[in-house]
């Protein structure tokens, strides 16, 4: 006659264990069929919404991201072409794992329930568990190799579609904070990138935002100033900027990667042309911005967003070659070589500074 396991036994959670290791392995494979589903739903409303945001984009006066812009273009394009056999195949295999990971979480749970129960035999539940974890292991496998032939249609493209949804979101952000900056954009100049930053250097370590246009890199500072007070506590408060620093970019010599403060924070290096009164600007930065300001920089400078510019439509005049002006105030000649993003040039003579269009 079987004896029945006492309530003191402690095989009870090792089964327990064992049990809810596979119904875990079953909602992960329950967790990418979502992602599936999720992917295809995430693809067919970046498609739709995507080119109607850059057409505002452009719209709005937005003149950069040609190649991003033709490259959705072609996404969109293949994604028409394969959209409808992929998720049919997908849906077809997704319906099928589904209800074998319902009748198999069922049987777990029931499982379970036994375990629980007072006069449980330690030797039968032994045996059903291993046969049930056995079965777990085989439908997870065919499910994983199922899963992972699908993800390979569009797993690509759907990180493209994510990397040009962030590209939109910060050409729109960029916009925008132009429009509430505390300075105004120069003659044929348009913003490409907007982030937080901290300054380190040079001059005092401040916090604000860095906004990139395709002439200059400018650094605002702001405060939170109280409008509104009670009891000497803001209730209505608004964001003052002031513009801190003004980079030309045409005396950046390249931007790079570092390590900035005494602890590994990550940040920007900008090193300047010799000649300069400073060498180089530091930014403490956080998440993608570091990358997104490198590459927003290298985009400048290769020449790449000159010629999405032209690509545009937007009139520009070819590159000028030095151009004799006379100083405002003696009359000295000032030989001024046109460089992107300067505005004035001092006087050699009697160091006024000149407006230059």
């Amino acid at each position: 006659m079987f004896k029945s396991a006492s309530p003191q036994q402690d095989w009870r959670p090792a089964l327990r264990s064992q049990v809810n290791h596979s119904l875990s392995e079953l909602s992960q494979v329950e967790g990418q069929l979502n992602w599936l589903s999720g992917s295809i739903a995430y693809i067919d409303s970046m498609t739709t919404s995507l080119p109607s945001r850059f057409k505002a984009l452009r719209t709005n006066g937005f003149v950069h991201r040609v190649g991003i812009e033709n490259q959705l273009s072609n996404l969109i394009n293949n994604w028409n072409m394969t959209r409808t056999g992929l998720s049919s195949n997908i849906d077809a295999f997704s319906q099928q794992l589904r209800t074998e990971i319902s009748s198999l979480k069922s049987e777990g749970d029931e499982l379970l329930n036994r375990i629980n129960q007072p006069f449980a035999l330690e030797f039968v539940l032994r045996g059903e568990i291993a046969i049930f974890n056995s079965k777990v292991d085989n439908f997870t496998s065919k499910a994983h190799g199922q899963i992972n032939q699908a993800k390979s249609g569009f797993t690509e493209l759907r990180q493209n579609i994510e990397k040009i949804e962030s590209i939109t979101n910060d050409a729109e952000n960029s916009i925008n904070s132009t429009q509430s900056a505390s300075f105004a954009l120069i003659e044929r100049e348009h913003p490409i990138l907007c982030i937080k930053a901290k300054k380190h250097e040079p001059g005092e370590k401040n916090e604000g935002r860095i906004i990139l246009t395709d002439q200059r890199l400018l650094y605002e500072t702001e405060k939170e100033v109280a409008i509104e007070k009670k009891f000497f506590i803001a209730i209505k408060t608004k964001t003052s900027r002031t513009l801190d620093l003004e980079i030309p970019l045409g005396i950046v010599k390249e931007a790079h990667k570092g390590r900035v403060g005494l602890i590994a924070w990550e940040g920007i290096y900008l090193e300047l042309r010799p000649g300069q009164k400073f060498n180089q600007a530091i930014f403490d930065t956080t998440g993608d911005d570091t990358e997104k300001l490198i590459e927003s920089i290298d985009y400048v400078l290769s020449g790449q967003a000159d010629k999405d510019k032209a690509m545009i439509a937007v009139e520009e005049k070819p590159p000028e070659g030095p151009k004799a002006f006379l100083c405002i105030k003696c009359g000295a000649p000032l030989d001024v070589a046109t460089t992107r993003g300067i505005a004035e040039v001092e006087c050699n003579y009697c160091g006024t500074k000149n407006k230059i269009k």
